[in-house]
């Protein structure tokens, strides 16, 4: 039996899975991203990490079919990011240097993308073909997957639904790109908190927001209301051009689960085409372990 090694870097910690072919996972474990020295260390620590866990488990390294690994930036040709502004990296080959270290084949994709190829395998939209995953947590982040593949676009920023400019603005918000006109802005939970302050004059976080929501208080069902308009209309947005079977709403803002999930499928029923009516959109379900699946079924997928 041959195994796969799942790799999901983020800013902060390094989640690590050894996968076997079938999707179980043998063995984990998670170590800090060390994003000093402009993220030289990155590399050569999850190298280092891989060779560890390998070895608790008594698997050799001519045991591993390959290693994929999520990155927080644009991945063009599955070997190399153009750039991870929170990592401190610009155009990185992080395929060929993995490649030398671990002696087997690397592949490497978007974070938000492999998230959602984790959920296509094992999780909310596996036994489908195509479907779309939105990531609703500090940012807004999405992945779209088509005949089972995802969608990286020409400059490798395919699904970049956080970005939409879907919303007319407000003075003095704006994306953290720059625009003020962005889904993310808006529907991100730091747009939520946001709203909510400006309704109410109160700070709250966005899971409190949610929680007055549930109980019925009008000024945070109104927010909630608003942000759940602007996600129905992206999905219905998105329906147009690619008509997945499924939407999957994941990140860290989905736990409020199916209070969110329902004011999304309203609005989506109202906005989108009548002809392709039917889309389900359902909560994530693999959690913080989507990445390192996604991160397996890049080279399962090659």
């Amino acid at each position: 039996m041959g195994f796969v090694v799942g790799v999901d870097l983020g800013g902060t910690a390094t989640k690590i899975a050894v996968i076997n072919e079938q999707g179980e996972i043998r063995a984990s474990t998670q170590i800090k991203t060390r994003t000093e020295d402009g993220g030289k260390h990155i590399l050569g620590d999850i190298a280092s990490a891989v060779r560890a866990v390998l070895n608790e488990e008594a698997i050799e390294l001519d045991e591993l079919v390959g290693i994929g690994v999520g990155v927080p930036g644009p991945v063009m040709d599955g070997r190399t990011v153009t750039s991870c502004v929170n990592l401190g990296w610009g155009e990185t080959d992080v395929a060929s240097f993995l490649e030398r270290e671990l002696g087997c084949k690397c592949r490497i994709g978007n974070d938000a993308n492999v998230a959602a190829l984790g959920e296509a395998w094992k999780g909310a939209s596996r036994d489908t073909h195509s479907s779309v995953m939105i990531t609703i947590g500090t940012g807004v982040g999405g992945g779209v997957i088509v005949n089972d593949r995802i969608i990286t676009g020409f400059h490798g920023g395919g699904g970049e639904v956080g970005h939409f400019p879907i919303h007319p603005g407000v003075q003095g918000r704006v994306c953290g790109c720059g625009s003020p006109y962005c889904l993310e802005a808006f529907t991100s939970a730091n747009g939520v908190v946001a709203d909510y302050l400006v309704a109410t004059g109160k700070n709250m976080s966005c899971e409190e927001v949610f929680d007055a929501a549930k109980n019925g208080e009008p000024e945070a069902l109104a927010v909630v209301d608003n942000m759940q308009r602007l996600l129905g209309q992206a999905c219905a947005f998105i329906a147009s051009v690619v008509d997945p079977e499924v939407f999957v709403i994941g990140g860290g803002v989905s736990k409020a689960g199916e209070f969110l999930a329902e004011g999304i499928r309203k609005y989506y029923d109202h906005y989108v085409f009548s002809s392709i009516k039917g889309s389900k959109i359902v909560l994530a379900e693999l959690g913080n372990e989507a990445g390192v699946y996604g991160a397996a079924k890049l080279v399962l997928s090659d």
